[in-house]
């Protein structure tokens, strides 16, 4: 039986090659540095879903810049306008019908009073005029039209739409009243010479831009024979008790206004937005803090992240002085007007110099 020969080693050169390839240690990751990216994302994403819902839960109460989120959804960049985003909205937000609308009147005030009224965090408001009442075209289209125009909002939150040419407009007050005759409804009057010279100069501006002849303010408010011109409708929009009248007759009531001087907002903002939130049922959040006078523009403007915001430059424009026989004229032509209009609502404007001469 042949013997079977071993090899303590085999010739030199005649080694088995071992073929297995070394484990590459690129991609290997200790078990602790795993343990810690875990970690990381964890806490990053419990953070930022820590901060979603305090901001959306609060009603983005203090709008810092960590909620960056504005009060319809939204947080907006600096400049970039509310409308440009209406269609970014979050998980049980949705457009409603407005509970309050700001009516007028027009250059009382309405523009202000719409600004400060947003600064709350449990108001959405739309910065366009609407003028769903009072336009023909656009009424025809339903209220479901209209909804869709809102901003949207949280249930909970309060929708205002203001358009001041609402107030005048005979067609309108039934309309409102059809859509919802509980809602409740703000309108800014103004000293009623002060507003007309404001709507006059309104209107010669656009004439001036447009390159079109402009009358004087004395051809369009007097006839030819020295009399009130009351077919000027700049004349007849101060008549306040005319159209409010159209408004309470058969329709709303009185608890339904709050009746707001214009003159009093201008210089005490927080004061009349505190009237403002008791009326509409909103807790009160809007205090001196939120306001700036600005001397150059000589009226309030909003702080809002360290700067402030103020109206347009063709807000609060410089009135030129009217003549002593003009004004006495018209201050007494609006006097048995403004009589009856204090009659209506129970309070006397004449101590912010209505009936003065």
């Amino acid at each position: 039986m042949a013997s079977k020969t071993k090899y303590s080693r085999l010739p030199t050169g005649l080694e088995p090659k071992d073929t297995s390839q070394p484990k590459s240690k690129k991609f290997a990751v200790p078990k602790i540095t795993r343990l810690k990216l875990c970690g990381i994302i964890f806490v990053v994403i419990f953070v930022s879903i820590t901060i979603a819902v305090s901001c959306i839960k609060s009603s983005y109460l203090e709008q810092t810049p960590i909620c960056n989120l504005s009060k319809n959804g939204t947080r907006l960049p600096q400049g970039v306008a509310e409308d440009s985003v209406s269609h970014m909205k979050f998980k049980h937000m949705k457009k409603r019908l407005p509970q309050c609308i700001i009516i007028g009147v027009r250059k009382a005030g309405t523009r202000a009073l719409l600004k400060y009224l947003n600064i709350h965090p449990d108001v959405v408001a739309k910065g366009a005029e609407m003028h769903f009442f009072d336009d023909d075209e656009f009424y025809t289209k339903s209220l479901e039209a209209y909804r869709k125009e809102m901003p949207p909002s949280f249930e909970g939150q309060l929708t205002v739409e203001k358009t001041p040419g609402y107030f005048t407009e005979p067609l309108v007050p039934e309309r409102m009243y059809r859509m919802n005759s509980s809602i409740r409804l703000l309108l800014i009057l103004r000293e009623p010479v002060e507003r007309l010279v404001s709507d006059y100069l309104q209107f010669a501006e656009g004439k001036i831009t447009q390159g079109k002849p402009c009358e004087t303010f004395n051809e369009k408010v007097f006839d030819k024979y020295g009399n009130i011109n009351k077919s000027y409708k700049g004349v007849s929009r101060s008549v306040y008790h005319k159209h409010l009248k159209r408004w309470t007759e058969d329709l709303f009531t009185m608890k339904q206004f709050l009746i707001i001087e214009s003159s009093e907002l201008v210089q005490d903002p927080p004061a009349v937005m505190a009237k403002v939130e008791d009326f509409l049922g909103l807790r009160h959040y809007i205090k001196p803090r939120h306001f700036y006078f600005n001397k150059t523009k000589g009226f309030h403007c909003i702080k809002s992240g360290g700067g402030q915001e103020c109206l347009a430059d063709s807000k609060g424009r410089e009135h030129p002085d009217l003549k002593p026989n003009v004004l006495e004229k018209l201050k007494e032509f609006y006097a048995p007007h403004n009589k009856k209009l204090y009659k209506m609502i129970g309070e006397d404007f004449a101590r912010f110099g209505w009936d003065d001469y």
